[in-house]
């Protein structure tokens, strides 16, 4: 035997359940609630915000604790890009604010500050005002973003991230926006689809504040202080795609489109790096700049997918409003010329045409008017177009004297052209011809050649003209039509065909003939549809001048979709006159007095045809046998 004792052969007492031990059952309880509590606040979501999907934020001035003062505008920069890529989250615009603080009448000088912003919010029913900062803390630096509520100004939220030095700070700004973002609701899958904000946009603080400064002069239309500022944001980051492609289209404004495409070509080369958003708004800009452009449905597209997207709504309602579709040009500038957008002055000058082109000259007055505002004009020529329409002459006459120095050749032109439209529409030759040399000769050779045509319209009014003026022209057109890869191409062949149109006009026959076997496989090649209506028109003037004036109704009556060039409704009319048809002619009479504000309005081929409307509207107004 051993000492050890034998296990016993009595069954064990029953263990009563733990509700049956109060000592235990307190002490288990306490633990577990312990481990709850441990598990809520290690666990526990972000306190709920009030915030819908597209609601929209104010954002206040950086509070620059940093002694940097190159953070002041770049942090600003850095945040309102990111957020730029949320579809969750609408950013109030820089105009807005600034007319919200002319309403509640803050001096200029006083900074947006939590306070201000917070009022502003409250005005504007912006949901939520994020207040930006950055510290200085031992060597590194402290990104926050207070999330506050307007009505009350209390911190629902605090989001803040560290950057060792300045090289991080772009990616501690995209840290705090994403986790923003999903505070706010946004889904996280969205926002883990928004590409890293240094690799959007540029880490380069430098050329983020001068990307910043070069939006806001062109939205002012301060043109070559735009160019250069973006110029000097390259030379900091000479891949800041956003940059390449703000300055591209800076030059497609001032009709250097040549120049404007090795910039496109560097924002293409990074294409993959930027959101879906700017790949669709790089794809719309690389259509413009094609040899045979036409980028309305790329633009929709952009505006169809993202409904914010200024840019897209703008340029759709351009490109309608270009080929007379006014009804359908008018929501998208209507949905683009809103305070929101830091560019609205131009959809609101669309919307201005739109309400010309329709016969709404007090509606276009104003749209034209707060344009002007907008960028801080004192006058400008299509308000002068307006008065014009409504034969308000001495207004008219009295506005022209208040516009500005022209900054480029392309308002130096559009100043010529409403100055010969004031003459045009008094049937004043003399004022016309005077108007003609009222500026210098431009230096580029596609507005020499528009210049030239602008005097060729002027004849065809004034019927003075000569051929050897129009030959001139078209030794001129001869070799910018050889670079057919040019990005200017489509303004040119449209140049072409009102060469041909106003040499039909002034009864030379032979050289429009000429010039449409010479480059017509050309014409035809083009996706602008203006293009082809006005080859229509040209080639039913051939058919007048061949005597056969039937032929020339069958080309021109399927073009009256409500989209036609209003010369095609002067061809009608003579064509009806020859056919000896008085109610056919008399209709087309009508329609010319009835679209008065549509011969002014047409903006294709920049205008041109202006004076010869607002002239053959009022002319041939009784049929000739």
């Amino acid at each position: 035997m051993n000492g050890d004792v034998p296990p016993s052969t009595q069954p064990p007492l029953p263990r009563p359940p733990f509700w049956r031990r109060p000592a235990t059952l307190v002490a288990e309880l306490v633990a577990v609630a312990v481990l709850g509590v441990a598990g809520w606040v290690l666990l526990r979501p972000e306190p709920a915000i009030a915030f819908a999907e597209r609601d929209w934020v104010v954002i206040a001035d950086v509070d620059n604790a940093s002694g940097q003062p190159l953070f002041d505008q770049s942090l600003q920069s850095a945040l309102l890009m990111s957020l730029e890529q949320s579809s969750h989250v609408n950013v109030l615009s820089a105009s807005k604010v600034a007319e919200s603080r002319d309403l509640l009448r803050v001096p200029a000088g006083h900074p947006l500050d939590a306070r201000l912003a917070s009022d502003i919010a409250a005005r504007e029913g912006a949901r939520m005002v994020l207040v930006p900062s950055i510290h200085r803390v031992g060597g590194h630096y402290v990104i926050s973003v207070d999330l506050l509520d307007p009505a009350s100004r209390a911190v629902v939220q605090r989001y803040n991230a560290e950057a060792a030095g300045d090289a991080q700070v772009v990616t501690a700004v995209d840290d705090v926006v994403g986790r923003l973002r999903a505070g706010l609701g946004e889904s996280v899958a969205s926002v883990r689809q928004s590409v890293p904000l240094p690799q959007a946009s540029t880490a380069n603080l430098q050329a983020l504040k001068s990307f910043a400064l070069a939006e806001s002069a062109l939205g002012r239309r301060r043109f070559s202080e735009s160019a250069k500022l973006y110029e000097a944001a390259l030379d900091a980051d000479p891949d800041f795609a956003m940059a390449h492609m703000g300055l591209a289209k800076l030059l497609v404004r001032l009709e250097q489109r040549a120049e404007a495409r090795p910039h496109l070509a560097r924002a293409l080369a990074v294409n993959q790096r930027l959101p879906h958003r700017e790949r669709l708004y790089l794809k719309a800009w690389t259509n413009e700049l094609s040899a045979d452009a036409w980028p309305l449905d790329d633009w929709r597209v952009l505006a169809d997918i993202y409904p914010d997207s200024y840019a897209g709504l703008s340029n759709t309602s351009w490109y309608l409003l270009m080929d007379n579709r006014y009804a359908e040009a008018e929501p998208y500038a209507i949905a683009a010329a809103v305070p929101q957008d830091a560019m609205r002055a131009y959809p609101t000058a669309h919307l201005g045409w739109i309400q010309l082109g329709t016969n709404r000259y007090d509606d276009a007055l104003r749209s034209f008017k707060l344009s002007e505002q907008l960028t801080g004009r004192p006058a400008s020529d299509p308000r002068a177009d307006v008065l014009i329409a409504m034969r308000r002459y001495k207004d008219a006459q009295e506005l022209l004297t208040q516009l500005s120095r022209p900054r480029d050749e392309l308002q130096a032109l559009m100043n010529i052209r409403v100055r010969v439209l004031l003459a045009a529409d008094q049937d004043d030759c003399t004022g016309m011809v005077d108007a003609l040399s009222s500026e210098t000769a431009p230096a580029s050779a596609d507005f020499r050649v528009h210049a030239a045509l602008m005097r060729a319209v002027v004849d065809t009014a004034c019927q003075q003209g000569e051929p050897k003026a129009l030959a001139d022209i078209a030794t001129q057109l001869r070799p910018l039509l050889a670079e057919s890869n040019h990005p200017s191409m489509p303004d040119r062949v449209l140049r072409l065909l009102s060469l041909a149109y106003l040499a039909q006009r002034q009864g030379d026959p032979a050289l429009a003939d000429r010039l449409l076997a010479e480059y017509d496989a050309q014409v035809v090649k083009q996706k602008n549809p203006m293009i082809g209506k006005w080859r229509t028109v040209v080639l039913a003037m051939q058919q007048l001048g061949r005597d056969a004036p039937a032929q020339s109704v069958a080309l021109l009556q399927p073009l009256l979709d409500g989209s036609e060039p209003v010369q095609a409704h002067v061809a009608l009319r003579e064509a009806y006159r020859r056919l000896g048809d008085a109610t056919a002619f008399q209709k087309q009479n009508e329609w010319l007095f009835e679209n008065r504000g549509r011969a002014i309005a047409e903006i294709a081929n920049t205008q041109l045809m202006q004076p010869l409307n607002v002239h053959d509207t009022v002319s041939d107004a009784t049929l000739r046998q």
